[in-house]
């Protein structure tokens, strides 16, 4: 799925959710139409919101082991974490 905008003939434009299916091209959702510039970023911004809302799936089971790993990765940045599987192996291999 993906928002596009699209020209009509009255001068205004349409910010659309489309499906390609088949080889075509299917409006799932009309999110609105403007002629002012900020009215259509905020259109297709809430076209993006609405795709996610579509597309997101509900789990069948939660646990609450499941919730404590979310938190934890969630609270991680790139900065702290440190690869060292690399530097492992080169170390073993000069050992053995």
């Amino acid at each position: 799925m993906f928002v596009r905008k699209k020209l009509n003939s009255s001068g205004s434009t349409s910010v659309q959710i489309i499906i390609k299916a088949r080889g075509n091209y299917k409006v799932v959702k009309t999110i609105g139409c403007s002629s002012n510039e900020q009215e259509l970023q905020k259109l297709f911004y809430l076209g993006k919101q609405e795709i996610e809302r579509l597309t997101a799936q509900s789990r069948l089971f939660v646990s609450e082991n499941d919730t404590i790993v979310e938190q934890v990765f969630s609270a991680m940045s790139n900065a702290s974490i440190r690869t060292v599987g690399l530097s492992l192996f080169s170390e073993r291999s000069t050992t053995a």
